[in-house]
């Protein structure tokens, strides 16, 4: 989590989200061969007036106990089906709620259980997270409301 800081009032500071990134030794645990990896962004506004871009993630899976072939390997089609649901999904859930409500469901993976539940019957997908947030446009700080 990336914070910075809009205020400074006596000893205390005033914090405010900033971005979120994935570390490279997590994102390497999910890496491995014979399987896809699916990455989707887009652009999204809260309701209290933040702009993020949320960048997602996904890898397809081994179908269970059916499959045979040692590779996962999905269609093109399917990729694409899967990312464009990547992104609808994150549109919906993201512009529905405010910043910290937002945060919230990135801590808990909320939105990358959506996207796994939503995109199983395209392609089985495993190890479906939010890789990185970047903060865009913030509204005014107003230092006001902590007083």
């Amino acid at each position: 989590m990336k914070l910075c800081v809009e205020d400074i009032q006596g000893r205390n500071c005033m914090t405010n989200f900033h971005g979120m990134d994935m570390t490279r030794d997590k994102l390497c645990q999910f890496i491995r061969k014979w399987q896809n990896i699916i990455e989707a962004n887009c652009e999204v506004k809260t309701q209290d007036g933040y702009v993020l871009r949320i960048f997602c993630i996904a890898f397809t899976a081994r179908v269970p106990e059916k499959q045979l072939k040692k590779t996962s390997y999905a269609q093109m089609s399917q990729i694409k089906a899967i990312r464009k649901k990547m992104v609808e999904i994150i549109t919906k859930e993201a512009s529905s709620v405010n910043l910290t409500e937002l945060v919230r469901k990135f801590v808990t993976e909320y939105i990358g259980e959506q996207i796994k539940k939503a995109v199983q019957f395209i392609y089985p997908v495993n190890n479906v997270t939010i890789r990185k947030v970047k903060t865009l446009k913030k509204p005014k700080f107003d230092g006001n409301l902590f007083n």
